[in-house]
């Protein structure tokens, strides 16, 4: 055993610490698709067994005594048969949960049925993430989604009269040939149900995905302003922004991601996940697994053949900063200078000062964040706050 691992089982830091289970098949791949993810599923019940194994065994390992969210995502998670699926989730109820968890699992429409609402509502499951996209089959098709308008509309239909948990809705905007109209169609149609959760996310063409090779910006247009006005007309909706793309109803915001916002430590297990870990020392401490079924069931070790990064130093505050700015919260000083022993001001003052004096930023006493229109350049501010911390 690595000595770096030997050092976060003795640290305390990481006693709470939220769940990711990855579940990498899907029952088709989407075309914008660059998560790790089979659809071959010969190897499904010998890969949840294996996962089941390396979560309980990180928990025992790390110390974990309380687990204050989980999140099952993939891949699509409910492409699981329902037994398979019951013994995940019977597993997950005897975890450490802490009081008042946030529980949540990705479905796709297709997957809906009410024997799985059942299952799902029988279970420690209190929040369901449902991957819509878009109500229009014209953009359902460019995106390769194998599931159409009225299957979505079905699904969140019986999602509204047998789920009794929070419900996420995801939609992406800014494809090929979308126009605004259709983008503030579809969030129409998804506030229409009234859910608890929307992400908004702005399309991004993965290098190596079948919509990126095939995309011909000549013929193919993307508005840029698309997202930027379905996004207002989410906020008009009573949805508030508070994170990039992230959208709630009051006290509706996902809790499991916020943590990964915040960098507190999580554990990511099955084949692709990845844990943040705190080492103790001041730094970060990754586990990446190999996103590969055969190597991930090969390894009989803790970490089933994953990878390994310490983050410290200007890597941890640059990742900090870059996880931070994200929220339209912003960072919290007494958390920076909690985290760092030095003030947030003083780490990257020039960056801070030339935003603000542009007003791009806000400095509210207590926390320095983006606004509105800092938010949508927010990779140049990473850029800047990078160039001045080398």
């Amino acid at each position: 055993m690595p000595k770096s691992y030997t050092a976060l089982k003795a640290s305390e830091n990481n006693a709470e610490a939220s769940l990711y289970i990855h579940i990498p098949f899907c029952n088709s791949k989407c075309s914008y698709c660059d998560f790790f993810s089979v659809t071959d599923h010969s190897l499904m019940a010998k890969v949840l067994d294996r996962t089941v194994e390396q979560t309980a065994r990180f928990i025992d390992y790390f110390g974990i005594k309380s687990i204050p969210t989980v999140y099952i995502g993939g891949g699509t998670p409910t492409s699981l048969p329902l037994p398979l699926l019951d013994k995940l989730l019977s597993f997950i109820g005897t975890l450490p949960l802490g009081e008042g968890s946030e529980c949540t699992i990705e479905a796709n429409p297709e997957t809906i049925t009410i024997d799985l609402i059942r299952l799902l509502s029988d279970s420690c499951m209190n929040r369901l993430s449902l991957g819509i996209q878009s109500f229009s089959d014209t953009t359902l098709g460019t995106l390769g989604r194998h599931c159409n308008s009225a299957t979505a509309l079905k699904a969140i239909g019986l999602v509204k009269e047998h789920w009794q948990g929070q419900l996420s809705l995801d939609l992406i905007s800014s494809i090929p040939g979308q126009e605004v109209s259709d983008s503030i169609a579809d969030i129409d149609t998804a506030i229409s149900f009234r859910p608890d959760h929307i992400s908004l996310y702005s399309l991004t063409l993965e290098e190596g995905t079948p919509l990126a090779q095939h995309y011909d910006p000549d013929s193919q247009s993307i508005d840029d302003n698309v997202w930027i006005l379905a996004a207002d007309h989410l906020e008009i909706s009573g949805y508030r922004r508070y994170e990039v793309s992230n959208f709630a109803l009051p006290g509706c915001q996902s809790r499991h991601n916020t943590r990964y916002w915040k960098l507190l430590p999580y554990i990511g297990t099955g084949a692709g996940g990845v844990s943040t870990l705190h080492d103790g020392k001041g730094g970060l401490f990754r586990i990446s697994n190999v996103p590969d079924l055969e190597k991930y069931l090969e390894s009989t070790d803790l970490i089933c053949g994953a990878e390994t990064e310490e983050i410290i130093g200007k890597s941890y505050i640059f990742e900090y900063l870059m996880m931070g700015f994200r929220m339209t919260a912003g960072i919290a000083k007494s958390d920076f200078a909690k985290t760092f022993g030095r003030e947030i001001t003083e780490v990257i003052p020039e960056t801070i000062a030339d935003w603000k004096n542009r007003g791009l930023a806000v400095d509210t006493g207590d926390s320095i964040a983006l606004n509105k229109g800092g938010l949508l350049l927010l990779n140049q501010f990473l850029l800047d706050a990078l160039s001045e911390l080398e």
